[in-house]
């Protein structure tokens, strides 16, 4: 009999013990959202109170902070100071509308509308990781110095990637963005800048390079 009580006292305390950790879990996952929504509504709030609230960009950012829940491992926002030092070790001035998105978005993340969008802490340069490929690439008809093309994600699950072609001169300082492929090792699919891109992306919640590819022209099945 008293065996019995014991094993019923012990059975008890181990059911209320397992109750109070999966509500102390729960606790922590509703805080945890509670927090992104006070730190993203924070965010929003600070690109409406800036002087580029009325840039297209800001508009954008505003919308993909709005569907945060579709993004995972989204890295944390940089900081002016460490923008300015990220400047100095590229030797190049990141276009603006990238610059709103890494201060009030975040420095890339692991998935994001399906897309992976590397840290510009990582410095990467296509030259840097793909070293089967010429010094040059073609796209329209001109030669791309492949150490000048900067990249918005090393690799992507396509094996990949979106790069920046600093080496272009435009009036506002906005670089075009063109797509390096395995299947083809050209560059593709030039859009004008990251604004562009970035609609994109916001409209098809997919892989921005298979919505441009729609026809299956790299292959990707």
């Amino acid at each position: 009999m008293k065996t019995g009580l014991l094993a019923i006292v012990f059975l008890t305390s181990l059911i209320i013990g397992f109750l109070q950790l999966e509500n102390k879990k729960k606790s922590e996952v509703i805080n945890k959202k509670m927090q992104d929504r006070i730190d993203i509504t924070k965010r929003i709030n600070a690109i409406n109170q800036s002087s580029y609230n009325k840039h297209k960009i800001s508009r954008l950012l505003i919308a993909m902070l709005e569907e945060f829940q579709l993004h995972n491992d989204v890295h944390p926002v940089l900081t002016e100071t460490e923008l300015v030092e990220i400047e100095k070790q590229l030797h190049l001035t990141l276009p603006l509308s990238y610059t709103l998105f890494l201060k009030y978005f975040g420095d890339g993340g692991n998935w994001i509308y399906a897309n992976s969008i590397g840290s510009i802490r990582d410095r990467s340069f296509l030259s840097d990781y793909r070293k089967d490929v010429d010094e040059e690439i073609e796209l329209d008809n001109k030669k791309i110095k492949v150490e000048s093309l900067l990249c918005l994600m090393p690799e992507d699950s396509n094996g990949g990637a979106w790069c920046w072609l600093t080496s272009e001169d435009t009036k506002d300082g906005e670089w075009p963005l063109a797509y390096y492929s395995l299947s083809n090792k050209k560059l593709n699919y030039k859009v004008q800048n990251f604004t562009e891109w970035l609609q994109i992306l916001i409209n098809s919640k997919g892989e921005v390079i298979r919505e441009l590819d729609f026809d299956d022209t790299l292959g990707f099945g």
